[in-house]
């Protein structure tokens, strides 16, 4: 159950981050604006650390190995 709930957090976290760039189109005043992106932005990063942390090292390593690892050739050599 810790898994699933670690997993929806990190999901989570995904979502928060990918609204940021939406925001400075809405017609929001600058200080409202900034405080949005201020709150996604710490939101995102709670969740997914939170979400890290309830999911397991496992998860959250073979997630980086899978997603973030992705765009790396295989001949390149770092």
């Amino acid at each position: 159950m810790k898994k699933k709930i670690g997993i929806t957090f990190i999901i989570l976290s995904f979502a928060l981050w990918i609204l940021i760039p939406v925001i400075p189109f809405l017609s929001f005043g600058a200080g409202l604006k900034t405080a949005i992106v201020s709150g996604l932005f710490i939101g995102g990063e709670v969740f997914f650390w939170l979400g890290a942390l309830l999911a397991g090292k496992d998860i959250v390593k073979n997630f980086i190995q899978k997603y973030w690892k992705r765009g790396k050739k295989e001949d390149d050599p770092s």
